[in-house]
C-alpha cells in the first residue's frame, strides 16, 4: 500500500504541474475549450455549440469535463485543462490494476509509471482532445474485460460486468464509433482461446451490452432528436468518413502510417521502448517465436497482442490518420515495456535500484515537466491567447463581429465576449455540421448591419477580402496585426430607411436544447439584420412560472441576445400565471412589461405597433377591452400587430378546437381596428393560417416546448406547418409591405412569404404571397 500511495503522490505530480501554464493552442484546444464555453455560458449541456452554431463533430464527454470544471472555477486554461489532468491520472491507476491483476504489484507498478512517463501520453494530458477521455475508458474497459474473464465469483463477475458497460458507454460518449476499434481485440482474443461462444451465451454479457448502449447512445439520441440532419452526420462524419473516404483530409493515402503512426509507437514509448529489442533478441535466440497454435498461448500474452495489433492494424488501414488516434494503445504497451524490462533489468527494478538508475529516472522526471512548463514560453503562431494579446487593443469597444478568414483561430471566442465568426474562400471547406460562411457572403452582410465588422486576413487573402469589402461600399480602415495578419475594421451601416425586424416565439419555458438553438439561431439572425425587439409570446419561464427558472430558462438561453441589446417584449400564458408567481414577470426589466398585464409598443416611427393581450383574463376583463378597442383605432402605425398566447385560429391533436369564446370576443376588435397580423403561442407548433377577414394568423408556440406530430394534416385552415422542430418567426416590415420567415435551430427556413400593404389601408388586403 505504501508503495501505491508513492505512485500516487507521483503520477499526480505528474498529471497537474504546469496544466494552465499555456495559452489555447489550435486547432484543437480552439474547438474543444470554445464549445466547452459555450456550454457553460448556454446552459446547453445536450448539443455542443462553436459561436453559437452547433458543432457535432465529437461526443461530449472532452466539453462536459472542460464546462463543468469552467462553470466551477471560472474561464481559464487550468479549469479547461483539470479534467485530462484527472483522466491521466485515472488511466495510469487502470494500467497499474491491470498489470497488478495479470502479473503483480511490481509490473502494475511499473507500467503506471511507463505510462505516466511516456511522451505521448504526458504531452496528450496537456492538450484538450477527446483522446485522453477515449484513453481512460478503453483502459477501463480492457481491466473490467480481464476481470470479468477471469473472475470465478459470480457477484464480483456481475459487478465487473456492470463496470465493463458504463467504460464502454463512456468511451463512446468520449469518441463515438472508434471505441469499437478497441472492443474488436477482445473479439478477436475470444475467438482466438476459443472462449467466444460461452463469453457471449451469459446473463451477464447481455446485462453488459444493455449497459453500454443505454450510456453510450443517450447522448446521440438526444442530439438526433433536437437537430434535424444529425443522424445523417453522424454516420457520415463519425463512420464512413474517417475509415472509408478522404473526405476529411487526415493522411487517407495507404503508406501514410509510416510516418503517422510508427514514429509515435517507436519514439512516443522512450525511453522504455529501449527494453523491447533485448527482449526481442531473447525470444529470437530461444526460439520465442515458434508458431503453436494461438489456443495454446499464455492468455495474458494473447491478450496483449491482441490489444496492441488489432488496432493498430485497423487505424493503419483506415482512410483517417492521426497521431493521437493510437493513444490508447500506451495502456496495453506500457504493461508489455514493464515485462520487457523486469525481464530484462530485474536487479533494476524492486524496491532498491541502483542509485544511477533513480538519479536517471529523476531526471527524466524533471525533463517531462520542465518542458510542459517552458511550452508556456515557445512562440508558436499556434497560440491563441498570444494572438489576442496582440490585437485585442485594436479592437473598437462597442457591439463588433471578429471574422477570422481561412485561420484556425476557434480559441479566440475564449478570450473574449465578441462573437466569432470563422470564414472561408475556399470551394471545399472542411465537411462540418454547419457548413463553413464563404467571406463573399458575410461581406453581402455588411450593408444592413449596425456594429463593426473586423476582419482578420492573411497575406494570401489579403486582397481578395479588401476588393470585396471596398465593392461592399462599406467604410474600413486597415491595421497591421501579428506577423503576417491584416486587419480590417469595418465601420457599422447607416441606418436603412423605417425598417422594422421583430422575431416572435412563444412556450420557451424548457431550457432544454431546442431552446437554446434557437435562441442562438435568433442571435445571428440579428448580427446580419439587427432585430428590433423580440416578442415572447406567453409561457415563458416555467411549468409554473417560477421565478427559480429564470436564469436557466431565459437569461442563459438568451445570454448572447441580451449581451447584444436585444430587447424582448412578454405576454403572459397561462402557465405564467399557473403558479401565483406572475408579478415576477411583470416587473421583471429584461421583459418589458413594466408591470403592465396588457400595454402596446411602438417601432420605428409609427411605422409598427405590436399590442401585448393577457388571454388570461381578456374575456371576462371590460378594462382590457376597452383599452383594446380604443389604442387599435387611435393608432397611428402602418402596420397593427396583436400578440396574445392563446391564438383565435388553430386546431391541433390535442386541442382541435380553438377558444371560440375567446374569438368572438376579440375577433371583431382586431377587424373594426385594422389589425394585420395576430401571434399566438399556446400550441406548441408552428403554423401559418389561412388570412380571416383580411388579418394573418401566426401560431409560433415552439420556441421551447414542442410537440412533435400534432399538426393535422387535414386541417382546411393551415397554409404551412411545422411540428418537427423548434421554430421562431421573423417579421421585416416596411412602409409597402410584410416580408415573414419561419427558422428552425439550423437558421433553416421553413417557411417565408410576402404581405403586401395596400395604400387603400386596411380593408380588403391581398393574401399573402408566399416564396
Amino acid at each position: 500500500m505504501k508503495k501505491f500511495f508513492g505512485l500516487l503522490l507521483l503520477l499526480i505530480i505528474l498529471a497537474f504541474a504546469f496544466q494552465g501554464s499555456r495559452g489555447i493552442w489550435e486547432p484543437d484546444e480552439g474547438y474543444y475549450i470554445g464549445i466547452a464555453r459555450d456550454m457553460v455560458e448556454t446552459g446547453d449541456w445536450i448539443v455542443p455549440q462553436l459561436n453559437l452554431r452547433p458543432f457535432l463533430d465529437k461526443p461530449p464527454i472532452v466539453y462536459w469535463g472542460s464546462a463543468f470544471m469552467m462553470d466551477q472555477f471560472g474561464f481559464n486554461e487550468w479549469s479547461a485543462r483539470i479534467p485530462l489532468a484527472v483522466w491521466f491520472l485515472l488511466t495510469a491507476v487502470f494500467v497499474y490494476l491491470l498489470g497488478k491483476d495479470m502479473f503483480d504489484e511490481k509490473t502494475g507498478i511499473l507500467s503506471a509509471l511507463i505510462y505516466a512517463t511516456s511522451p505521448i501520453p504526458f504531452v496528450a494530458a496537456n492538450i484538450v482532445t477527446p483522446d485522453t477521455p477515449l484513453t481512460v475508458w478503453v483502459s477501463a474497459m480492457f481491466l473490467g474485460f480481464w476481470k470479468v474473464f477471469r473472475s470465478q465469483s459470480k457477484p464480483r463477475r456481475l459487478m465487473w460486468e456492470f463496470f465493463l458497460g458504463v467504460s464502454g458507454g463512456l468511451a463512446f460518449l468520449s469518441k463515438g464509433p472508434a471505441t469499437f476499434v478497441y472492443m474488436a481485440p477482445v473479439f478477436f482474443f475470444l475467438l482466438a482461446s476459443g472462449n467466444l461462444k460461452a463469453y457471449c451465451l451469459r446473463w451477464g454479457f447481455l446485462m453488459c451490452s444493455l449497459l453500454f448502449v443505454a450510456v453510450g447512445a443517450s447522448w446521440y439520441v438526444a442530439v438526433i432528436y433536437y437537430i434535424p440532419g444529425a443522424l445523417h452526420y453522424f454516420l457520415e462524419s463519425q463512420v464512413t468518413g474517417r475509415l472509408f473516404t478522404e473526405e476529411f483530409n487526415r493522411n487517407p493515402e495507404w503508406y501514410t502510417f509510416t510516418y503517422v503512426y510508427l514514429p509515435v509507437v517507436l519514439f512516443g514509448t522512450l525511453p522504455w521502448s529501449v527494453a523491447w529489442l533485448p527482449r526481442i533478441i531473447h525470444l529470437y535466440k530461444n526460439r520465442g517465436f515458434e508458431k503453436k497454435p494461438l489456443r495454446q498461448w499464455d492468455r495474458r500474452t494473447l491478450f496483449l497482442s491482441m490489444l496492441v495489433i488489432v488496432p493498430f492494424v485497423i487505424f493503419c488501414s483506415a482512410s483517417s490518420k492521426l497521431p493521437l488516434y493510437i493513444l490508447p494503445l500506451f495502456a496495453p504497451l506500457s504493461l508489455i515495456s514493464a515485462l520487457c524490462w523486469i525481464r530484462w533489468k530485474p536487479d533494476w527494478i524492486g524496491s532498491n535500484p541502483p542509485l544511477t538508475v533513480t538519479l536517471s529516472f529523476a531526471f527524466w522526471v524533471i525533463l517531462l515537466v520542465t518542458v510542459r512548463g517552458g511550452m508556456a514560453y515557445w512562440p508558436t503562431d499556434r497560440d491563441t491567447r498570444a494572438f489576442w494579446e496582440e490585437v485585442k487593443d485594436k479592437i473598437p469597444k462597442d457591439r463588433s463581429e471578429l471574422v477570422v478568414v481561412n485561420m484556425r483561430r476557434r480559441g479566440l471566442g475564449f478570450y473574449t465576449d465578441y462573437g466569432v465568426e470563422m470564414v472561408t474562400t475556399k470551394s471545399n471547406p472542411y465537411p462540418a455540421f454547419t457548413e463553413t460562411e464563404h467571406l463573399s457572403e458575410e461581406v453581402h452582410e455588411l450593408p444592413t448591419c449596425g456594429h463593426h465588422h473586423v476582419f482578420f486576413v492573411r497575406d494570401r487573402e489579403y486582397e481578395e477580402a479588401l476588393e470585396l469589402i471596398q465593392n461592399s461600399g462599406a467604410t474600413y480602415n486597415i491595421q497591421n496585426g501579428p506577423e503576417g495578419v491584416h486587419i480590417i475594421t469595418v465601420d457599422p451601416a447607416s441606418p436603412e430607411v423605417q425598417v422594422v425586424r421583430l422575431a416572435a416565439l412563444g412556450d420557451t419555458r424548457t431550457g432544454d436544447s431546442g431552446q437554446i438553438q434557437l435562441g442562438s439561431a435568433l442571435y445571428h439572425t440579428d448580427e446580419t439584420n439587427p432585430l428590433n425587439g423580440i416578442v415572447l409570446l406567453g409561457d415563458n419561464i416555467s411549468f409554473r412560472g417560477e421565478p427559480e427558472y429564470f436564469e436557466d430558462h431565459f437569461v442563459r438561453p438568451y445570454d448572447a441576445l441580451l449581451d447584444a441589446g436585444v430587447s424582448f417584449f412578454a405576454v403572459l400564458g397561462n402557465h405564467d400565471i399557473k403558479g401565483g408567481f406572475s408579478s415576477f414577470q411583470l416587473n421583471h426589466p429584461y421583459l418589458n412589461m413594466k408591470g403592465r398585464r396588457y400595454y402596446s409598443e411602438m417601432f420605428g416611427e409609427e411605422l409598427v405597433e405590436c399590442f401585448m393581450l393577457d388571454t388570461n383574463t381578456i374575456v371576462g376583463d371590460p378594462q382590457q377591452i376597452s383599452w383594446l378597442n380604443k389604442s387599435l383605432q387611435e393608432s397611428p402605425a402602418t402596420w397593427k400587430i396583436v400578440a396574445m398566447h392563446e391564438p383565435l385560429y388553430g386546431a391541433i391533436e390535442r386541442r382541435p378546437e380553438a377558444d371560440e369564446q375567446l374569438r368572438e370576443r376579440l375577433e371583431p376588435i382586431f377587424v373594426k381596428g385594422g389589425v394585420d397580423l395576430a401571434l399566438s403561442g399556446h400550441n406548441h407548433v408552428y403554423q401559418r393560417r389561412v388570412p380571416v377577414k383580411g388579418i394573418h394568423y401566426f401560431t409560433a408556440g415552439s420556441g421551447g416546448k414542442l410537440d412533435r406530430g400534432q399538426n393535422l394534416p387535414d386541417d382546411p385552415g393551415l397554409v404551412v406547418g411545422n411540428d418537427e422542430t423548434n421554430v421562431a418567426l421573423i417579421l421585416e416590415f416596411d412602409e409597402k409591405e410584410c416580408r415573414f420567415k419561419a427558422i428552425n435551430v439550423l437558421e433553416q427556413v421553413v417557411d417565408e412569404g410576402v404581405i403586401p400593404k395596400e395604400d387603400s389601408g386596411h380593408i380588403g388586403k391581398t393574401e399573402t404571397v408566399d416564396q
